[in-house]
């Protein structure tokens, strides 16, 4: 395996980080008797699941390539559906909350899946994953100043976090692929780590930020 004992905890931590963020935020949505709360930390699923993918991936020493594309498409989905999450959480909209979201999750897959065919394949996603993340994070900022009562700012904070370790990750990337000549990010063990150690910073803001809010409760 290409991954070291430190960047595997790492990798590690990052998933169970955002595990227990969602069981986090989904008892606090019960205690607080909110619905639609409860469907965020749903919707958060399919990030759950992209990280289990990028596991799978590294397990098989980064050889899979199909987990690795697998990943990428949860990836697209999963910000997709927070983003749709997010829109049910806005108190005061000109269209019905349900049917915004309902309309954006639609229309995002619809423009994914034709990117997907009419493209080259899941880099024609990734435009439209960056687009309905960053969408996403401008709703939560909204939602959280309508309602401040749903999410901590500590939460909020670490899901813009996220965009630290995407820009970490391109720059070490590159680094790895282009100023040390190596097949990956992987091969760059130290690099790696170090970039995912960012994610799990980020991961663990949001489920801190959750679970003030529960003991708050």
């Amino acid at each position: 395996m290409l991954l070291s004992l430190p960047t595997w905890i790492i990798h590690l931590l990052t998933v169970s980080e955002w595990l227990a963020a969602m069981l986090l935020i989904e008892r606090y949505a019960r205690r607080i008797e909110r619905p639609r709360l409860r469907l965020f930390a749903v919707a958060m699923l399919p990030h759950l699941l992209a990280g289990s993918l990028v596991l799978a991936f590294h397990a098989s020493g980064d050889r899979a390539g199909w987990l690795l594309e697998a990943s990428r498409v949860a990836t697209f989905c999963g910000s997709l559906c927070l983003l749709a999450a997010g829109l049910l959480l806005l108190r005061s909209t000109r269209v019905p909350p349900g049917l915004l979201a309902g309309v954006v999750l639609v229309a995002g897959l619809f423009a994914g899946i034709a990117g997907w065919v009419l493209g080259d394949g899941m880099p024609s996603m990734l435009p439209l994953a960056n687009l309905a993340y960053l969408a996403f994070l401008v709703v939560l900022v909204v939602v959280a100043r309508q309602d401040p009562v749903l999410f901590s700012p500590i939460t909020v904070f670490g899901f813009w976090f996220l965009l630290v370790f995407v820009a970490v990750t391109i720059a070490t990337t590159h680094v790895a692929t282009h100023r040390l000549g190596l097949a990956s990010l992987s091969h760059a063990d130290l690099l790696h780590g170090g970039s995912e150690a960012l994610l799990s910073v980020s991961n663990f803001l949001i489920a801190f930020g959750a679970f003030r809010r529960l003991r708050k409760a």
